[in-house]
């Protein structure tokens, strides 16, 4: 009976061989009623035991979900396969793994002293019953959260604060199994810049690249495969890059969102550095080259390439981690600090090749003059060559539109001096409806709003001009071109006029000239008041001094607080609080700006749209103007300076608010002798 007791404590089967003996007619015919107790206690840790080991068995690393035990019912849904829970189990065999050991050893003495009690057995495995019962509620708790990959690691930190000591090292003995995982992850991440996940555990993931999402928040996919880095041109490279994000759900609660974006920075940096394009190239002629006057081959600057990066400190951090994964309390302190001297090294290595090799500062100045029309004369004379967007393409764009403008832009280049090799880095792309519909934030219909210009990144600033940064810098770009080409059609109606020698029409040439004056003023501002100032402090905060060395994160948070001041100061952000970057200033901004309906740039959109109505009309117009004409003038005229009367006000209001210096310019440039305002306040 001693053996049945003891095969019945270490078996796992669905039947347990003394269960016959605690019958009430048989236990009462031949035990005591204080064994039938213990019996029934041994019973009871018996099963615990036998559920924990069904676990065990059916998500464990040696069956990894092959097998299915009997007893499971039909309608439950296993658990997501995983090696965070396959660490889990792990960690539950090692516990359990004493209690199967003193089995073993009972019956050992069992089989030296056939003697032994009931109730010394009982009492040498009774200590297991309140540790197999907090197990249970463990698992019951993962099974019923259906807990997977990082979530386990906050799960079993709330647990681990217990007062029983066994329960205790039980915890810590399951967290330290699954923490093997996590900072196996980590390291690979932060080190490579790649790790191995194939069931989507990490609190870092890729997603589905979607070529419409560059805008858009757009859905987290179930990754299932491991990051592999290969060198390819601009596009593979964002691709790669620009897939991985911060799943906050599965970032365990104790460490900070500050820290994850930490983390996702230098594994996206490490991951830049292995498209080098330099290394490559050395290594496609690697296998041709011998070693030469103990010169190395192409592998072997390849190998000195990636040390130019950890160096000798690839070993030293490589001991961090494992004293990390010894320790035998977490110490939230010691990740951060790793980390931080981690990135440190990182963007010291970057800042001298963005800043040095990459040629940071003139890469910003052509961005400047190309997408924010830094080169006033150029896209003059791209103006010039179109002969205006709208006549060019109307409302139908066709396959060879696109070629038109690159080759008119192309021709502008060609006629302006200094341009040189840069416009090869520029080109005219037209996005179709669908692509456009979210983004644009005014009513034209024409070309201005479906053009994009692309730029060719050089490498490694694909970190710092990432696809939604080009988007946020061609919505600026598609603004500002549209004030530009207006501007244009101005001078074109004033030199029509001047040769046609209007006679009659004095008031169309009257409201012509508040247009151009309206338009002018606006463009004044943006470029002088808000871009040239602007970039002077991106420039001021980027160089490079002995006092202020280059830094790769302060490069791309001056870059972010540039962007979003423009786009604030230039309207096309709903607040100045919108898309403000993160605390980090990291490869992404803390959110994906989203252009609301603002509405200084709903007045200016309606003006524009007032003036591109009126360029048309008056090239059709007769002098001196019929009275269907005449009714069309005096709603342009009407219209405009309803609207420039809500536009002033409006940024009355808004001076008041802080950092309106910008603003105050403008209003000072638009109503400086106070004339729109007394003409707009006399025709109310």
């Amino acid at each position: 009976m001693i053996h049945d007791i003891l095969f019945t404590l270490f078996s796992s089967n669905a039947e347990l061989p003394i269960e016959n003996f605690t019958i009430p007619e048989v236990a009462g015919k031949w035990l005591h009623p204080g064994e039938i107790h213990i019996l029934e206690e041994l019973l009871r840790i018996a099963n615990q035991y036998k559920e924990i080991k069904k676990f065990i068995q059916q998500y464990g690393t040696l069956t990894a979900g092959l097998l299915k035990p009997k007893q499971q019912k039909p309608t439950e849904e296993p658990l997501p396969q995983g090696l965070y829970l396959q660490a889990f189990v792990d960690g539950l065999e090692l516990v359990v793994k004493p209690y199967r050991d003193l089995v073993v050893e009972l019956e050992a003495k069992y089989l030296k002293r056939p003697n032994l009690s009931l109730m010394f057995i009982f009492h040498q495995v009774s200590q297991y019953r309140s540790l197999f019962g907090f197990l249970l509620q463990l698992i019951n708790g993962v099974v019923s959260q259906r807990i997977h990959g990082c979530a386990l690691l906050p799960y079993l930190q709330q647990h681990c604060l217990h007062g029983n000591d066994a329960n205790y090292q039980a915890v810590k003995t399951i967290q330290k199994s699954v923490y093997v995982i996590f900072l196996k992850q980590l390291y690979g991440w932060l080190m490579h810049g790649k790790f191995v996940d194939h069931y989507g555990e990490f609190f870092i993931q890729q997603v589905e690249s979607n070529p419409k999402s560059s805008l858009g928040t757009g859905g987290l996919q179930q990754p299932t495969q491991t990051s592999v880095n290969t060198f390819s041109d601009s596009a593979s490279i964002n691709s790669e890059l620009w897939r991985y994000e911060i799943r906050h759900e599965m970032l365990p609660y104790y460490f900070p969102a500050s820290w994850a974006e930490k983390v996702l920075f230098v594994g996206q940096t490490v991951l830049m550095c292995h498209f080098d394009p330099r290394q490559h190239t050395i290594d496609r002629g690697g296998p041709k080259r011998t070693a030469v006057g103990g010169r190395k081959t192409g592998r072997g600057l390849s190998a000195a390439a990636k040390d130019n990066l950890w160096g000798e400190q690839e070993q030293q951090l490589f001991r961090r981690f494992h004293q990390l994964q010894n320790e035998e309390n977490l110490n939230v302190t010691k990740f951060e600090h790793l980390v931080d001297e981690i990135k440190e090294q990182v963007t010291k290595h970057m800042s001298v090749i963005v800043v040095e090799e990459a040629d940071l500062v003139r890469q910003l100045r052509l961005m400047k003059d190309f997408f924010l029309l830094g080169r006033g004369e150029l896209f003059s004379e791209f103006l010039v060559q179109t002969q205006s967007l709208k006549l060019l393409i109307g409302k139908e764009i066709n396959d060879g539109t696109a070629r038109d403008l690159n080759r008119a832009l192309q021709l502008a280049a060609n006629s302006i001096s200094n341009v040189g090799e840069d416009i090869e880095q520029f080109s005219f792309e037209l996005t179709g409806n669908d692509e456009t519909e979210e983004s644009i934030c005014y009513e034209t219909k024409a070309a201005v709003g479906h053009i994009m210009l692309k730029y060719k990144v050089k490498w490694p600033l694909h970190l710092l001009f990432s696809p939604k940064i080009l988007d946020r810098y061609n919505e600026m770009f598609r603004f500002l071109l549209r004030i530009k080409k207006i501007q244009h059609d101005l001078l074109q109606i004033w030199s029509y006029q001047r040769e046609k020698r209007i006679k009659h029409n004095s008031d169309v040439v009257q409201l012509r000239n508040k247009l151009m004056f309206l338009i002018n003023n606006l463009q004044y501002y943006l470029q002088v008041d808000v871009l040239e100032s602007q970039f002077a402090i991106l420039l001021g905060a980027i160089t490079n001094t002995p006092a202020k060395p280059a830094d790769f994160e302060r490069i791309q948070r001056a870059h972010t607080i540039f962007q979003v001041n423009v786009l604030s100061l230039c309207f096309l952000l709903a607040s100045a609080n919108a898309g403000e970057p993160s605390s980090l200033g990291t490869t992404t901004m803390a959110g994906v700006i989203q252009v609301q309906e603002n509405p200084v740039l709903t007045i200016l959109d309606s003006i524009l749209s007032i003036v591109d109505r009126f360029c048309l009309f008056c090239m059709l117009c007769k002098d001196p103007m019929t009275k269907m004409e005449r009714q069309e003038f005096v709603t342009y005229e009407q219209g405009f300076m309803n609207h420039v009367d809500s536009l002033l006000k409006l940024l009355i209001g808004l001076k008041a608010g802080p950092s309106s210096a910008p603003l105050s310019q403008l209003l000072l440039r638009l109503d400086f002798n106070h004339w729109f305002s007394s003409n707009t306040q006399t025709a109310s």
